[in-house]
């Protein structure tokens, strides 16, 4: 098996720590909003022929009001938050990987 990369250390980083078992009960709607958001990024990242300079790339985020980076910030911020039970949300920093992503030397 091969080593995880940056990014998925950083994103496996405290889940031990929620047993396998654990549910909650989330919003239908809520739930397809990030499915379709995680489709619409995949459907882009997955064929580098949809990014081949850097603009194409800054063209598909776009910014805070519109664009895959507004969608981000509702489903980061405003969905997922709203999923967490009380004592997952009141640590939410403990699933923090400690270091600063190392985004200019990614493998």
């Amino acid at each position: 098996m091969s080593a995880r990369s940056p990014s998925e250390q950083r994103v496996a980083y405290g889940l031990d720590s929620i047993e396998r078992d654990r549910n909650v009960e989330v919003s239908l709607r809520d739930l397809m909003f990030l499915h379709q958001t995680l489709g619409e990024l995949v459907s882009f990242f997955h064929q580098p022929e949809n990014y081949p300079t850097i603009e194409h790339v800054r063209r598909f985020l776009g910014n805070r009001e519109s664009g895959a980076y507004r969608l981000l910030h509702e489903a980061y911020y405003e969905r997922c938050r709203s999923m967490l039970p009380p004592d997952i949300s009141s640590r939410i920093e403990d699933f923090d990987a400690p270091g600063s992503p190392d985004f200019e030397n990614v493998p």
